[in-house]
């Protein structure tokens, strides 16, 4: 076996998304122990149970790091060397250090000591029926086990190609037809997003690269996309892209799918958002301000700071964990059959891909026009009847934004049903409802 042991090993000074991590070690959990009989434990956060040598203490370890009065932002490219000694001194030897979205400073301390690292992340190209995993390492041997389970290109294209076929369909015939064609949309994120960190661990914004901005864009009109999760922040970004550009920016409120994949002659510009990356798939031009967070690599990648693409179910299956430890697959090992939208489901995350999904969507639009709003049942014979009974569709109408304050609270677990819910009520709205 190529190790003789796994451990969880993350961010352990970023507590913001520790579900996320902790959701993925628990779908790697069994296809690994069944393969190789190994058992990954947990991430030593929160005192849980883990792989590393007894005796490592996490509050010293973030101690030494700073915190609290230093946040993971400071030292998400560097830790001081008091932590970094601290931390390889607990690493057990001939260990494979598995990570969700691992920090910059957690390779490098394994780097340090020539410690083999696996980093697990999404990919940023989440336009194919499920998404992709993508799988970097420090192990040139590991990389190459890799490559066997990874998406070739072709696979990602003819996912895209499909997706822009599903659009084109759907929105051809519409009356805002190409209502953007010869706009720039710029993709707005989160404010804190790990992908905005420069090496002295701030958060890059839009006015630090203005004069790219202002070429990129010349004299076309400019659309903001705003990030779903990003509040406030977004408001105080679309302005200040009016202050640089000095001319009106509107929201867009088009689907991000609807537009990459659509007929519209649209470009692309953000700071590192995988809108950009996405963009080049639909052979719409893109420009990323600053770096991107995660490269994707088809065929072959040649370092650590590359991400092979792997589809989900290949990722939940234990051929490619036999692979990565080295061990042959045993007979009638478990392999999910590919689902669509298998991985988007388990996690409940699913950005975008919501929206395209049900967008012009005929079953779902018969499914929420028999069952998602139906009228107020007949009132009791004691109970006063309403002067003037609501329309059918303003009964709809209310009743969708009542769920819709219910859902928006709970937000941060069912996004992707929210944007479902809205964009069911924007298809409702462009036709009229049939007689019952």
């Amino acid at each position: 076996m190529r190790y003789d042991s796994i451990a969880c090993l993350d961010d352990l000074l970023r507590d913001s998304g520790w579900w996320a991590r902790e959701f993925f070690y628990d779908l790697v959990r069994a296809p690994i122990h069944m393969a190789a009989g190994v058992d990954i434990a947990k991430s030593p956060r929160m005192f849980q149970r883990h792989n590393l040598k007894l005796g490592f203490d996490v509050e010293a370890f973030r101690s030494l790091c700073g915190l609290p009065s230093r946040t993971w932002h400071d030292r998400y490219h560097a830790i001081p060397d008091a932590a970094r000694e601290y931390l390889v001194g607990y690493l057990p030897e001939r260990t494979l250090f598995l990570g969700y979205e691992m920090p910059v400073w957690l390779r490098h301390a394994l780097d340090s000591v020539g410690a083999p690292w696996l980093d697990l992340r999404i990919a940023p190209l989440r336009f194919g029926s499920d998404l992709y995993v993508g799988m970097a390492s420090s192990d040139p041997a590991l990389r190459d086990a890799l490559t066997r389970h990874a998406m070739s290109d072709a696979k990602v294209l003819g996912e895209a190609c499909l997706m822009a076929a599903r659009v084109r369909h759907r929105t051809r015939y519409r009356h805002d037809h190409m209502a953007h064609d010869g706009h720039v949309i710029y993709v707005g994120q989160t404010e804190d997003d790990a992908a905005l960190l420069d090496d002295d661990g701030r958060c890059v914004r839009v006015e630090q690269f203005t004069r790219e901005l202002l070429d990129w864009v010349g004299d076309a009109p400019v659309l903001y996309k705003p990030h779903p999760l990003t509040g406030d922040f977004a408001e105080q970004e679309r302005q200040m892209l009016e202050r640089l550009l000095g001319r009106n920016v509107a929201r867009c409120e088009t689907d991000t799918y609807e537009l990459l994949a659509g007929d519209d002659d649209v470009r692309f510009v953000a700071l590192s958002s995988g809108v950009v990356q996405e963009a080049e798939w639909f052979g719409k031009p893109s420009a990323a301000l600053f770096r991107p967070l995660c490269t994707p690599a088809f065929g072959r990648a040649e370092g650590p700071d590359e991400h092979l693409l792997v589809a989900a179910h290949d990722f939940l299956g234990e051929a490619l964990w036999a692979d990565v430890l080295d061990v042959p697959v045993r007979p009638g090992a478990f392999q999910p059959t590919p689902t669509p939208n298998h991985l988007r489901e388990l996690h409940n995350t699913w950005w975008g891909y919501a929206a395209y999904a049900l967008s012009g969507n005929v079953y779902m639009e018969e499914a929420f026009r028999r069952y998602g709003a139906a009228p107020a049942e007949a009132p009791q014979a004691s109970a006063p009847a309403p002067a003037t009974p609501p329309a059918r569709d303003e009964q709809m109408a209310a009743d969708l934004n009542s769920a819709q304050q219910r859902i928006e609270s709970l937000r941060l677990e069912i996004d992707g049903l929210k944007d479902a819910l809205a964009i069911v009520l924007r298809e409702l709205d462009r036709r009229p409802l049939q007689a019952a």
